[in-house]
């Protein structure tokens, strides 16, 4: 099954981060749009993974979140990966949180010994909000999100299974941030 590890999103930040969307998807084309239901911060995607290696997945992550209080972040913009004016991937940029990014950097570790590969580039916290294959094209100048703050307390093992309609997230797991 493909699997991820994701910082789950407070609801009145998805919130506010759909009605943003929406003022700004008629200014964009050729954009596959994320469905609200599915707006996380991803820590870490593994791709297929075989059942027994969740397991081990999840009592490594449910250790690892033990020290943590919840994350203090903010939205900060609009951007895209690799580039707004060439997108592959359009996001809302969040602050850095330096224990967030310490959680990331764990991560990676404990699982690298588990097989995952280690990820090469630098982690940026993020939520996607839409994917371009092939050409886009924008118009107008793009409103800046407002610098909202927030709370993300909650690490999910997250289970994503591929339709024609697009990605179904599950999750496997949810731990609880409480400091």
């Amino acid at each position: 099954m493909r699997v991820f590890i994701a910082a789950i999103i407070p609801e009145e930040i998805k919130i506010e981060i759909d009605r943003y969307l929406k003022e700004i998807k008629p200014n964009w084309e050729g954009v596959k749009w994320e469905k609200y239901n599915k707006l996380h911060v991803t820590l870490k995607f593994l791709g297929g993974v075989e059942e027994s290696s969740v397991e081990k997945i999840k009592s490594i992550l449910e250790e690892l979140v033990l020290p943590y209080s919840p994350f203090e972040m903010t939205i900060l913009e609009f951007g895209g990966f690799p580039n707004l004016k060439n997108p592959r991937v359009l996001f809302i940029g969040l602050s850095e949180n330096l224990e967030l990014l310490k959680l990331q950097g764990e991560i990676e570790e404990r699982l690298e010994v588990l097989g995952f590969k280690k990820e090469n580039r630098r982690f940026v916290p993020h939520v996607t909000v839409g994917r371009i294959k092939g050409r886009s094209k924008s118009r107008g100048i793009f409103p800046v999100p407002n610098n909202t703050h927030f709370f993300i307390s909650q690490i999910a093992v997250m289970k994503s299974e591929l339709y024609p309609e697009g990605s179904k997230h599950t999750p496997l797991s949810v731990f609880r941030l409480v400091k």
